[in-house]
């Protein structure tokens, strides 16, 4: 029952199960040239705090190479344009680490904690973040540190069980996402989540990327690195929102990021 769809432009059958589901798995997202590269600018950056943490590291697309490439990377690029239109920024990028040996987190949806965003319908709650969760590591078994969803929530308003406790007490809906490095799994916000336990000897290693309305501010930065924006193509200038406000903002919008159709 897993929503598993292919690199590239969003079909109407992954469309529905996106909707339906609230992600999609996409196996061979990356390259294994392109896992070891990303991969290892992970590893460069933790490698600079203490072991045995976790932690979730932002911004690092403006000294790595390998991590700017995820920006619009065309495995997922256009299934954002098909949930999200051409209007859209990267909101944060997190090189995240889970340590060898260690317990799953709680669920949650993501955005903002001080104002959720199931606060802004009373239906179900609306695309806010789109994030894409490419494998590091390998996850192809449960207990790497998999991603642990909860098919559908997105869809409801219904409110959370308090007694719930991850490995414990936890939900037998629960799909537990398995991948081989390279694999991504592309969420809305809004489906509860966690992070799954991780028993192995090795750090679980993901990389993710955001994607968001463009009135929101970014979570991973207080500024665009002006050397970044200097040397990267137009579009990842677009994407990363160093366009000029208009005088009427967004009464008149602003120029459409230039995408190559």
């Amino acid at each position: 029952m897993i929503p598993i769809a292919k690199p590239g432009v969003m079909t109407e059958h992954e469309r529905f199960m996106f909707d339906t589901f609230g992600y999609l798995v996409i196996p061979d997202a990356l390259s294994p040239a392109e896992v070891e590269a990303v991969l290892a600018a992970s590893r460069r950056a933790h490698s600079a705090y203490p072991a045995g943490e976790w932690r979730q590291l932002g911004h690092l697309y403006e000294t790595e190479s390998a991590i700017e490439e995820l920006i619009d990377h065309p495995s997922v690029l256009p299934k954002i344009r098909n949930l999200m239109g051409d209007y859209f920024i990267l909101q944060s990028t997190w090189a995240t680490v889970q340590p060898a040996k260690t317990k799953g987190g709680g669920y949650h949806q993501d955005g903002s904690g001080v104002y959720e965003f199931r606060r802004l319908s009373s239906a179900q709650t609306p695309i806010m973040q789109l994030r894409v969760g490419y494998y590091l590591t390998d996850q192809s078994e449960d207990g790497m540190g998999n991603m642990v969803m909860i098919p559908g929530s997105h869809n409801h308003m219904t409110a959370w069980p308090k007694d719930i406790k991850a490995d414990e007490n936890d939900l037998p809906i629960r799909d537990v996402i398995c991948g081989k490095p390279g694999t991504a799994l592309l969420f809305h916000q809004g489906v509860f989540h966690r992070t799954g336990r991780n028993d192995r000897d090795f750090d679980r290693h993901t990389m993710h990327i955001v994607y968001s309305p463009p009135w929101l501010i970014p979570s991973d930065r207080m500024r665009n690195d002006p050397d970044f924006v200097a040397r990267t193509t137009p579009l990842r200038r677009a994407l990363i929102g160093d366009w000029k406000r208009p005088e009427e903002p967004f009464g008149v919008g602003y120029p459409r990021p230039p995408f190559a159709d």
